[in-house]
Order: C-alpha cells, then sequence, then structure tokens
C-alpha cells in the first residue's frame, strides 16, 4: 500500500489552545504538539503523510470571515493535484458556516476534504481532539471519495444539513431533517454522498478565490421576524445590503410588518426565508405568509442558516466574477437550497 499525503490546515480552534490566566487561547507548535499526542506508529501503521499549514496567528472561530472561507477554498484548489485529501482544523462555533460555504465554493472538488475541531484542547484530559483529528484523517485518506464533509464524534455529515447543537458535549454536532451519511463503524454508500446542485455553473478558479478572499466581504444580514421587532429600525436597516435572510415563524410566517415588506417589494435585493424551528422548514401554507409572498421574499425551504447564508455568498461572489447576473440569484438560491 502507498502512503497516502494529506494536506492539514490549521486554522485555530479550542483544539489548539492552552490555558492561561484569562482563561483557554490559542496557541503556537501545534506540529510539534499533534506529533506528541499521536502515537508513535500511528501514521505509519495507517500508510500516511501529513502537511501541515499553520495559520499564523490562529484565529478563534468567532473570528472567521467570508474572506477566509475564499482564502481556504483557493488552498483547496492549489493543493487539489498534489494530495490524496485535505483535512482542514478550526473552532466548532463556526464550523459548519466554513463546512457549508467550501461546499458550495468547491462544487467539483475532486479530493475529500474533511472539516473538523474539537470541544476540548488536545492535551485535555479526556479530550476529544485526539479522536476527531484522527477521524478526520481517515475520512481524508479514503478510496473512491470526494466532496466536502464535516466530521465529528465518529459521525460524518453533509455540510448542507449540519449545525452545531451543544456548546458542552462531545457529540456537538447534529443532522437537521435528515440522519448523518455517515459512522465510522458503517461508512456511506457512494450512492447517498451528496452532489453538488451547482455544477452546471461556472467554477471559480483558484486566482478567483484568492482575489475574493481580498476584497469581497458580502454584506449579508440574518434577520428573524421576531415578535415586537420594530418596524423603523427594519427599514433602514436594509441599506447597503448585498443580500437579507430573514427567519419566519414556524413553516413561514411573520409578525405584521406592512412598510417594511412594502419596501422589500420594491427593492432588487435577494430577500430569502428559512424558519427558525430546527426542523420542517418552510412551506408558505397560512394567510400569515402572505405578506412574503407578496415581497416576492424566496422560499428556502429545509435549508440551514449556515447552508442559506453561504450559498448566497457563493452565488454573489459568482455574479462579482461576473459568471452569474444579479437578476438570477434569487432563482438561484430558491433552486440550489431547497
Amino acid at each position: 500500500m502507498s502512503v497516502k499525503r494529506l494536506k492539514v490546515i490549521y486554522t485555530g480552534g479550542t483544539l489548539g489552545m492552552l490555558p492561561s490566566p484569562q482563561g483557554l487561547q490559542a496557541a503556537g507548535d501545534f506540529q510539534q504538539r499533534l506529533e506528541k499526542a499521536l502515537p508513535s506508529d500511528w501514521l505509519k501503521r495507517q500508510q500516511l503523510d501529513l502537511d501541515l499549514e499553520a495559520w499564523q496567528p490562529p484565529l478563534d472561530s468567532s473570528a472567521m470571515q467570508p474572506s477566509d472561507w475564499f482564502q481556504l477554498a483557493a488552498l483547496a484548489r492549489k493543493a487539489e493535484s498534489d494530495y490524496h485529501g485535505l483535512v482542514i482544523l478550526q473552532g466548532t462555533d463556526t464550523l459548519a458556516w466554513t463546512a457549508s460555504a467550501l461546499f458550495w465554493l468547491l462544487p467539483d472538488f475532486s479530493l475529500p476534504l474533511i472539516l473538523t475541531g474539537a470541544q476540548y484542547p488536545l492535551e485535555a484530559p479526556l479530550s476529544d481532539a485526539l479522536s476527531n483529528l484522527q477521524e478526520a484523517f481517515y475520512w481524508a485518506s479514503q478510496e473512491n471519495f470526494s466532496g466536502i464533509y464535516l466530521s465529528f464524534n465518529q459521525q460524518l455529515f453533509d455540510p448542507r444539513s449540519c449545525r452545531k447543537g451543544s456548546s458542552q458535549e462531545r457529540n456537538a454536532f447534529a443532522s437537521v431533517d435528515k440522519l448523518p451519511l455517515g459512522h465510522l463503524d458503517k461508512p456511506p454508500s457512494q450512492s447517498a454522498l451528496p452532489t453538488h446542485p451547482g455544477q452546471a455553473l461556472p467554477r471559480l478558479s483558484e486566482g478567483q478565490l484568492a482575489s475574493l478572499a481580498c476584497d469581497f466581504q458580502p454584506r449579508i444580514l440574518r434577520l428573524p421576524l421576531i415578535p415586537g421587532l420594530p418596524q423603523d429600525w427594519s427599514l433602514t436597516g436594509l441599506e447597503n445590503l448585498d443580500g437579507l435572510l430573514l427567519e419566519g415563524l414556524g413553516s413561514g410566517t411573520t409578525p405584521p410588518l406592512p412598510a417594511f415588506f412594502q419596501q422589500l417589494a420594491t427593492s432588487q435585493l435577494p430577500v430569502g426565508l428559512i424558519s427558525q424551528c430546527w426542523s420542517g422548514g418552510v412551506h408558505y401554507q397560512y394567510a400569515a405568509s402572505q405578506a412574503l409572498i407578496e415581497a416576492k421574499v424566496v422560499s428556502l425551504g429545509k435549508a440551514t442558516p449556515e447552508s442559506a447564508q453561504t450559498c448566497l455568498t457563493w452565488l454573489l461572489a459568482l455574479s462579482r466574477e461576473n459568471l452569474v447576473s444579479d437578476q438570477k440569484i434569487p432563482e438561484l438560491w430558491r433552486k440550489y437550497c431547497i
């Protein structure tokens, strides 16, 4: 069996943190610490060669921005021809956003790209960091396996339906409205693996992704439609946005906000609707949804907030590069998110 080279990108996060008087904080020397944590012959037995790139300084996951998604996608494109697979290590708070963003930004990626993190630092007692790392290396080294996935606590997730559901438990991530793709003891079948719905669209090149990382910051607002939402604030908050993601009540209803929806109806802003509920999605089956329909708010079905936002980010990036027209964005957003 030949040795498989894996590109590992450590961006930061809890798994690489160390205690300080102020609490857990980002720390360096991650490669040396990882080599010390792994059993001495584990990489040899697994026939793996790790090429680790550590971001300096490491980022807390709360600091991850769309520019970082574009940068990671560019790095993945650059590494695509030289490695068997890629592993990206990041903090868990925004891990679902990064995984979903890379799913959309890399529609025809030919290698397995696995994202993971940990709830506890690598050296902490009973930490989940080492096991999550080993599982990610396992998935990234599989044969006849490609695409973007999130791996955590022995489970493999489709990024479009994966959300962080616990701030403390080892089983931190859950799959919304569907089962996880697979487990360590039950790998997914080829037919169960997700396919990118937008493969017919032009793809963003490595150079375009690197350029977007430097000079494109999409302005997307996510707004829950909650009882008592001040209508005057919602009107002024629409200025200078590139997109608006509304969270409706239940299956897609809204409190009365007539002036707000009247303004949406006359704007050119892409506006999508997801449900505040974890499961079930948007269905537009009640009269209380009529204002949304008349304002041409796009139903995004069962899309998670992370997938809805990152799909729009991808479409806006395609528009920025003149690969799709602005007028097509709402239609494509609805088509690909449902």
